[in-house]
């Protein structure tokens, strides 16, 4: 059997192409692509990317065959997770994907939630990036420093451990966004550096740094008190950034990458995220989403940089090689 795949063929260009379908074999299932996300994280490679690389780790999907040895799962079975060839750097823009339920995290999702709010592969970094923030009681302020996707999902699961939220953005509309997912109080960058910096304030007991950029690590730095905690989340990827070291040091920062590298964590925070949205515990659902056809993934890349106060999230469709993208 043979499928579409998503492949560059260049910096900022990539193509269809065909391949083979993996052999099933009695303890794998055979998943049939719907969406997968377009992540961040993938952007900076996107632009300088060689040919042959390939892009994509966060899918969902239906269950189209099960291996006789498999049990807990049917064809027909929406699935979200992490697996085999939609692991990160190996190329997730596939038709169909092969997956070991024993041995990759296959997470059947809820009918009574969209498609598009449950790509369970960024939900779970959500979960695993706000399981280190020190949250130790209820009502304890924390800053959020960039309200895109991944800041407005930790906002959110902030405000389920009784975390008093402070969001601050460059964008009105992204603080719009903060404050629909329930942050307490929203500043622009230059509004927070004349209420938080050079005056009697403390700094925050916890900041989250999402923004991915020079500027917002060093504006997160600044706001954190001292004997605090730094959580880094948005960078393991991109250029090097430019903040000031003697802050970290004078002030005693803790400063912690966020980013999940236990595969434990990750695993239990994508099944805690489907347990959590259901029993609508987390209020993190009906995000503003772009769905992009399979050759317009390029397209999707582009406007990460400009999408924002248009959508939050974008998705490419798999099952729609060609097409117009639209809003949902």
């Amino acid at each position: 059997m043979k499928q579409k795949i998503i492949v560059a063929a260049g910096p900022q260009k990539n193509v269809i192409q065909e391949a083979d379908i993996g052999q099933l074999n009695d303890d794998q299932v055979l998943i049939r692509l719907k969406y997968v996300g377009v992540c961040r994280s993938e952007h900076d490679s996107w632009k300088e990317a060689k040919v042959g690389r390939r892009f994509g780790h966060e899918p969902l999907g239906v269950i189209e065959k099960v291996g006789k040895n498999v049990t807990g799962f049917c064809p027909g079975d929406r699935v979200s997770g992490m697996w085999g060839g939609t692991l990160p750097g190996s190329g997730g823009m596939v038709q169909y994907a092969v997956a070991d339920p024993s041995k990759d995290t296959v997470i059947k999702l809820p009918d009574n939630i969209r498609d598009e709010d449950l790509i369970l592969e960024p939900l779970s970094c959500m979960m695993s990036a706000v399981s280190k923030a020190k949250v130790e009681m209820p009502g304890r302020h924390v800053a959020v420093v960039g309200c895109g996707y991944m800041g407005c999902g930790a906002i959110s699961l902030l405000k389920l451990r009784g975390a008093y939220v402070v969001a601050i953005d460059l964008r009105q509309d992204s603080l719009d966004n903060a404050k629909k997912y329930g942050a307490d109080e929203v500043y622009l960058v230059e509004e927070a550096k004349e209420k938080f910096i050079g005056n009697d304030f403390k700094g925050f007991p916890v900041v989250m740094e999402w923004a991915e950029s020079s500027e917002s690590l060093d504006l997160a730095v600044n706001l954190t008190a001292e004997r605090s905690q730094l959580c880094v989340a948005g960078y393991h990827t991109g250029g090097t950034r430019t903040v000031n070291v003697q802050q970290l040091g004078l002030k005693a920062i803790e400063m912690l990458n966020t980013h999940p590298r236990e595969t434990w964590l990750s695993v239990e925070g994508a099944y805690n995220a489907v347990k959590l949205l259901e029993r609508g515990d987390w209020n993190y659902k009906n995000i503003p989403v772009k769905i992009f056809p399979m050759s317009k993934f390029d397209e999707a890349q582009a406007e990460q940089e400009s999408k924002y106060g248009k959508y939050m999230k974008a998705i490419i469709d798999m099952t729609m090689e060609d097409g117009n993208a639209y809003l949902r």
